[in-house]
């Protein structure tokens, strides 16, 4: 019967284990040093060493920490671990801020305690990982014989050595296809000894015809059975080992020319298929994600509340009419929905845009920017050529008019980093690889705008930017784009 291995960071509880076990000795050490006696007995201790393991559990899970564990170099896993430290420091410190009845000899406690956590765990990682891979090469490993066509060779055979992990010992190679020649793929391996001297290990034990023969008479845990691009799936082959007992890897190398970096195997209404997408974000991530927008929604929604009475005063002094801004706008997958903004613009801003696109020669264009928008609240030319900026530009520079936005934050309308929604006009004008970008959940800021923000004109750039968000999403980047939005907006970079 085939393990299926655990994928993700729950296969990592081993190293996150002794990862908090060393966080434990460390601290009471620490506790030991300044408190004398008692440490055990004392409830601030165990109320201090519960929150550094909740909180070193999650920073290790959003950062990914242990992602490719045993392949990481000692600089790289004492960065990856210094790193670490620094977020769970930060959160702690802001958690123990915003806690009362402290203790003085905290600091003191840490500044013990946090050298000993650094340097006690990347002994136990670097030793750990040891003491795995040299298990991994020892015993324990699956038995894999590799089924491929001599063309094959010299590109899947490279790929699959590199990919190895220690999970796999390779025992042989079967020679597919119609009349395979030995000598031709021994002289096609041979080919790969100077840069893959282990291939020398790897002999060819089959061909197509003397498989299920070499199968039957030696022990193999596992095949893995690359095909070919435009060759058919030898359906008779694999249902024949399977009747045998043996695991079967099919590896469909057609399936490499679909462009499209998340390709995932999913049964769908009792089928089993491909699944490709632009991009993947997996269950854990779509709740610690909406866990972040309804936290920052919240926060955001209180902040707006506060700016109401000023920020409505000003608009409503410059332009008496509504201090709300509120659109239809595209969001996931084409949903429409209403998006609330303060108001920066004049009440008839959008009856004159259609003739300030014409006069600008932007009629036709899927974004409309202008350097010096008239109908902004208190934008005007003066008589030698200059714009007077009124409060709808200072509320504009300052994104002050986003943050209405946290309501579709919490509605779900929205997420706090995304993709910008756009309006219906500029949505039924878009060509189907522009209807990309909205695959996912529009967001208050995105890649797109920490780039470059209002200095961006060309919507392909635009489309490329979030394309490129989306296929590389991670809650990591979500964090380093929010901390990034501050200071585009403090800094007032590219605003207008």
């Amino acid at each position: 019967m085939y393990k299926r291995r655990i994928r993700g960071w729950s296969q990592h509880i081993d190293f996150m284990f002794l990862d908090n076990l060393c966080a434990f000795f460390s601290l009471l050490i620490g506790f030991i040093l300044v408190k004398k006696e008692g440490v055990l007995n004392s409830l601030f201790f165990w109320s201090i060493l519960l929150e550094v393991v909740l909180i070193n559990l999650v920073v290790i899970i959003v950062l990914d920490t242990y992602h490719s564990v045993l392949h990481h170099t000692p600089w790289d896993e004492f960065v990856r671990l210094l790193r670490q430290t620094g977020y769970v420091v930060l959160v702690l410190v802001v958690f123990r801020l915003l806690a009362t009845g402290s203790d003085p000899d905290l600091i003191i406690i840490a500044r013990l305690a946090l050298p000993l956590y650094v340097l006690s765990c990347y002994i136990m990682r670097q030793t750990y990982k040891s003491f795995l891979k040299k298990k991994h090469h020892i015993r324990n490993r699956h038995s894999l014989l590799i089924a491929l066509e001599t063309p094959q060779i010299p590109t899947v055979l490279p790929r699959i050595l590199r990919s190895n992990y220690g999970v796999y010992r390779f025992i042989g190679i079967a020679i597919m296809g119609k009349d395979p020649s030995e000598e031709e793929a021994r002289e096609a391996i041979r080919s790969l000894r100077q840069e893959y001297p282990e291939v020398d290990t790897i002999p060819i034990v089959a061909t197509t015809e003397t498989l299920e023969q070499y199968l039957t008479n030696n022990w193999v845990d596992e095949v893995y059975l690359d095909v070919p691009p435009k060759a058919d799936l030898p359906v008779d082959l694999i249902n024949s080992l399977m009747l045998m007992g043996i695991t079967i890897h099919t590896a469909l190398t057609n399936l490499d020319d679909i462009e499209s970096r998340h390709k995932n195997v999913e049964w769908i209404c009792g089928h089993l298929t491909i699944t490709t997408s632009l991009g993947y974000i997996t269950g854990r991530d779509v709740f610690l994600k909406r866990l972040m927008d309804i936290a920052g929604g919240l926060v955001g929604s209180l902040i707006t509340l506060i700016l109401i009475p000023p920020i409505g005063l000003a608009i409503w002094l410059s332009d008496p009419g509504p201090i709300f801004f509120s659109q239809t706008r595209i969001g996931e997958n084409g949903k429409k929905f209403q998006m609330y903004k303060f108001r920066s613009m004049y009440k008839d801003a959008e009856a004159r845009k259609k003739q300030l696109a014409q006069d600008s020669g932007q009629e036709d264009q899927l974004m409309f920017k202008l350097e010096h928008d008239p109908r902004i609240i208190g934008q005007k030319e003066m008589g030698n050529g200059k714009w007077k900026k009124g409060i709808g530009g200072w509320i504009r520079d300052l994104s002050l008019d986003e943050f209405p936005q946290f309501f579709n934050v919490l509605k779900g309308d929205m997420s706090l980093v995304g993709t910008r929604p756009p309006t219906v006009d500029e949505w039924n004008r878009y060509e189907p690889f522009h209807r990309a970008r909205m695959s996912t959940r529009p967001g208050i800021t995105g890649l797109w705008q920490v780039s470059g923000r209002s200095q961006i004109r060309d919507f392909d750039t635009v489309v490329r930017l979030d394309r490129e968000y989306i296929e590389n999403w991670s809650l990591k980047r979500d964090i380093h784009i929010l901390f990034k939005t501050v200071w585009v907006v403090f800094a007032r970079k590219g605003a207008m």
